[in-house]
């Protein structure tokens, strides 16, 4: 894909073909390849490239499509010159059949997904610190946001185990606003991640509405992974049977259960709150 700039004014070009082939999960798979759209998100991923923390999956840029009439501002062509890129130019009406977006902003950058798998020595290097694991999850925007929220937060790790969406999904990188590049996060089964994290010394809280634990009642503080399940099915027998205790969210009203990314939130902001009152 290392090729001279081109401007591409067909609909019919094979590459935009190929470009529009990558919003279907199995190509970008196929292909090894995530598409990350958005000047506010390539930012926060040159950034990330720019100071990299050795945790964070090495994922490398290759090819950057733009659309000048698509541009917001006058800061998009600063950020085309800071990449260092091989550029795709199209015109508007080309650009959008590319897009995720309902209005983009004339860019997208392509690059090759990086090796995410989970291994256990990633844990070697924590001390006192959260690490989230998120099992199952089915809706990328709930990931994306959960990403966001774990990085605001102080998260210093995120492990996603057998999940039903896509981790670099277009609409997890645009729900977390890039933020997936600047976290480490890895992928790996459930009984894999907690028995790795058990023998590292980690305390492991699972998140279920079936017990009257409150986690308000519970130390959050110091080394511990916290434990969320799917939107649909929650936790896994097998998470619940591993971790170390079991927690809830009190529910007071007639709604069963909350949304998983604004539950995670809870939680660890409550992490943070404890933690910051032992300093």
């Amino acid at each position: 894909m290392h090729e001279p700039n081109q401007k591409i004014t067909s609909f019919s070009n094979p590459k935009v073909k190929y470009l529009v082939s990558l919003k279907e999960r199995k190509n970008r798979e196929k292909e090894g390849r995530f598409f990350l759209e958005g000047y506010r998100e390539i930012t926060r991923a040159k950034q990330s490239w720019d100071h990299r923390n050795p945790l964070i999956p090495r994922s490398y840029p290759e090819i950057l499509c733009i659309s000048p009439e698509c541009f917001l501002g006058s800061n998009e062509w600063e950020l085309i010159k800071a990449l260092n890129l091989p550029i795709w130019e199209f015109p508007k009406a080309v650009f959008e059949k590319i897009s995720h977006r309902d209005r983009p902003d004339g860019l997208i950058l392509i690059g090759k997904i990086p090796d995410y798998n989970f291994h256990p020595n990633i844990l070697d290097s924590f001390q006192d610190e959260i690490v989230l694991v998120i099992e199952g999850v089915e809706k990328p925007g709930n990931l994306g946001t959960i990403l966001r929220t774990a990085e605001g937060a102080g998260v210093k790790l995120v492990i996603v185990t057998d999940p039903r969406t896509d981790i670099y999904s277009p609409n997890v990188m645009r729900s977390s606003t890039g933020i997936l590049f600047t976290i480490p996060v890895y992928l790996g089964s459930t009984e894999e991640v907690l028995n790795a994290l058990i023998k590292n010394k980690f305390k492991t809280l699972a998140l279920t509405p079936e017990v009257n634990n409150p986690y308000y009642n519970t130390d959050l503080t110091g080394k511990i992974a916290i434990i969320f399940g799917s939107e649909q099915y929650g936790l896994s027998d097998k998470a619940k049977e591993i971790s170390s205790d079991l927690l809830s969210i009190p529910m007071l009203g007639e709604a069963d259960s909350l949304n998983l990314a604004l539950s995670t939130g809870i939680v660890i902001y409550e992490s943070l709150r404890q933690r910051s009152l032992n300093k």
